[in-house]
């Protein structure tokens, strides 16, 4: 619904840092805020190659989770207006300059009462941007 809003102007790729990861910062693609529990799926490729979601984290806050516990997280709100970012493993390092980012989201929308449920309405958000990367970061 509002794919291109994931990945803003400014889509903050940096890494790899000493510890062989890199980071992306995404902002929710969705007109209301939601629990962490109801993103089903982060996938990430730079330039046509996907990142390996082994170990993969998400941060909304001053808090990272890795994303394989975010059904777990009922608690935890992602808010329209705030950037989450996502840590992956890239220990292959990442060349300085452009670069093609691409995400895919799968949400989990949890619209009806509990009373109905379960719905299963689920919302997926692709998008793409050419970002630059200046250099590595420590």
């Amino acid at each position: 619904m509002f794919d291109e809003l994931m990945l803003p102007d400014q889509a903050d790729l940096t890494g790899p840092t000493m510890d062989g990861t890199a980071t992306v910062a995404l902002r929710l693609p969705w007109y209301r805020s939601l629990p962490l529990s109801c993103v089903e799926g982060v996938v990430i490729s730079i330039d046509d190659g996907t990142v390996d979601g082994e170990g993969m984290t998400i941060s909304v806050g001053d808090v990272e989770h890795p994303v394989a516990d975010l059904g777990e997280l009922a608690d935890v709100e992602w808010f329209v207006l705030d950037r989450a970012t996502v840590r992956f493993a890239k220990p292959d390092g990442l060349e300085p300059g452009m670069h093609r980012v691409a995400l895919t989201l799968t949400l989990r929308i949890p619209y009806a009462e509990p009373e109905y449920w379960p719905i299963d309405f689920t919302q997926t958000a692709e998008h793409s941007r050419t970002v630059e990367f200046l250099g590595k970061d420590s």
